[in-house]
């Protein structure tokens, strides 16, 4: 299995495998890897000492035992953060993980895909420091040779259009409709590989979800055309959902309880 074919579904587990872990913990990627998924999403950020770790938000608040802004704190002041018991009693201790924790866990493992999305943006942490991150990423990736297992994922245009062309042979991941992603100068379509499809417009200057979480068929057509593979991230996947979105041509599911998915998957005796 690889990125750049339509001839198998991929099944990636979102932050790991978040429904019975806490997200984007070693945990969480561990049992990703044991119950089979083809893949893991995962989210990378840079602290104020230099150092690539993993974690979702911009602050630590919501998944761990602190508060405050990855980027204003150390590597050490990130490690003692507790990122298991808002999840859990059992996952009290649980540390927060190295983007090098995570790749080395993987890295055994040949046929496990990984989208690393990045989440320093320029107009939040600035261009020196977002950029960095994408090459720091990029250079602990090509230490281990991973480099044709990985895709780059951001919300942010100006760090995929980095991205694109400094580093033009790692496939990028990008979201639909436009106004998903900031800071574009390009048409992104006409050189992501992936793009994932939310449901949903721009209402009075926000972004809101529709009742129905797939997209109408007529979006996945637009970006089948562009030459685009389409993904989806369910709240939750069910039978229905995954069926009706492979029908209108999805390529990979980044999943909440990848689990199911994969069951789903095997059920429905989908490649």
């Amino acid at each position: 299995m690889n990125w750049n074919s339509k001839d198998e579904i991929i099944i990636a587990g979102h932050r790991g495998d978040k429904e019975f872990c806490p997200e984007n913990t070693m945990p969480a990627f561990r049992r990703a890897i044991s119950i089979g998924c083809d893949a893991i999403e995962t989210d990378i950020h840079q602290t104020a000492d230099g150092h690539m770790i993993i974690m979702h938000d911009h602050d630590v608040d919501r998944t761990t035992d602190g508060t405050g802004r990855i980027c204003e704190k150390t590597l050490a002041e990130m490690k003692l953060l507790d990122a298991g018991i808002k999840f859990s009693e059992e996952f009290k201790g649980t540390p927060v993980p190295t983007l090098d924790e995570f790749l080395d866990l993987c890295e055994p493992h040949k046929d496990l895909l990984l989208n690393l999305e990045l989440k320093d943006y320029p107009q939040v942490e600035g261009d020196k420091i977002s950029f960095s991150s994408v090459d720091k990423v990029i250079a602990a990736v090509e230490k281990r040779n991973m480099q044709d297992r990985v895709m780059i994922n951001s919300f942010s245009g100006q760090v995929l259009e980095y991205c694109h062309k400094k580093y033009p042979e790692y496939p990028l991941h990008g979201f639909y409709p436009l106004h998903r992603m900031s800071g574009l100068t390009q048409n992104p379509y006409e050189y992501l590989r992936y793009v994932c499809l939310f449901s949903g417009n721009l209402v009075n200057g926000k972004l809101t979800r529709s009742d129905d979480p797939v997209s109408p068929k007529e979006d996945f057509e637009y970006l089948d055309k562009q030459g685009n593979f389409t993904c989806v991230c369910f709240p939750k996947d069910t039978e229905e959902l995954m069926q009706r979105g492979i029908d209108n041509g999805v390529v990979m599911f980044t999943s909440n309880n990848p689990e199911t998915a994969i069951a789903i998957k095997k059920k429905l005796s989908i490649k």
